[in-house]
């Protein structure tokens, strides 16, 4: 499966199994994830992508801002992975 940047996937390997991240960048069979708690946006944690699964899309402004490039905050992503998990427990 090929990732882009900005999707929300959930890890399956490794002491960080079941969180969920955005892809901040795609490089060649890894992606660079952060979560804005224990990965922060300026030190993305490298992961193979075969150990991850898509969660799903989202539009959210600070997704949208991901996906054009723009600077976000930890705070800003923090807040929209929980709004999305919010969203999926429903």
């Amino acid at each position: 499966m090929s990732f882009e940047k900005a999707q929300i996937v959930r890890s399956l390997r490794g002491h960080d199994s079941g969180r969920l991240f955005c892809v901040m960048d795609v490089e060649s069979g890894w992606l660079l994830l952060a979560d804005g708690k224990r990965r922060r946006v300026n030190k993305p944690k490298r992961k193979n992508e075969k150990h991850v699964v898509l969660a799903g899309g989202w539009n959210h402004p600070t997704i949208e801002k991901v996906r054009m490039g723009q600077p976000v905050r930890d705070r800003e992503l923090r807040a929209a992975l929980a709004a999305f998990r919010d969203e999926m427990e429903v």
